[in-house]
């Protein structure tokens, strides 16, 4: 089933993207000129050109193509470097600006669901991860799936941005 990606805003609600299916991750270059987007079912993280004076998004295109796995939540760090959680992967992949791969978080799970940049200097990576469609046998193998697991990759986040009502 396809549905459209919107935005919320003070002026009711605005379609930014048509006929999208799994929407998961969305994060902003630190200059907010850029957005990552995964689209899981696509299998990869595409980037789009943001006008921030009005909001609007153009030139859609492939940013990160993954061979293993699908993105699902994903954030950027301060330097740009896209940060994209894999289902069925066991691992957070890091890109760099262009969509080079950057670096690579294994993790004990292999239902990757999302990463986030946290703490006081924004230097810690949590990655949170799920049993859900996991059967027994691999939830067996598995004992630390659905956990959050931490780590610091030398990197800082971005700080996070209020929505600003009127």
């Amino acid at each position: 089933m396809e549905e459209d990606l919107a935005r919320l805003d003070d002026h009711g609600l605005t379609t930014l993207l048509e006929s999208v299916t799994i929407s998961n991750g969305l994060g902003w270059s630190p200059d907010g000129t850029l957005l990552h987007y995964a689209d899981s079912p696509t299998g990869r993280v595409d980037v789009l050109a943001c006008d921030v004076a009005t909001g609007a998004l153009t030139d859609r295109r492939p940013f990160a193509v993954l061979h293993r796995g699908v993105p699902d939540g994903l954030t950027v760090d301060a330097g740009g470097r896209v940060w994209a959680a894999v289902w069925g992967g066991g691992e957070v992949l890091a890109f760099t600006p262009e969509g080079h791969l950057h670096a690579r978080v294994e993790v004990p799970a292999s239902h990757v669901t999302g990463c986030a940049f946290a703490g006081p200097d924004l230097d810690v990576l949590v990655v949170t991860t799920a049993t859900e469609g996991l059967p027994e046998r691999r939830r067996a193998a598995e004992p630390d799936a659905g956990r959050l697991f931490v780590c610091r990759p030398g990197v800082r986040g971005l700080p996070g941005v209020p929505y600003a009502s009127c």
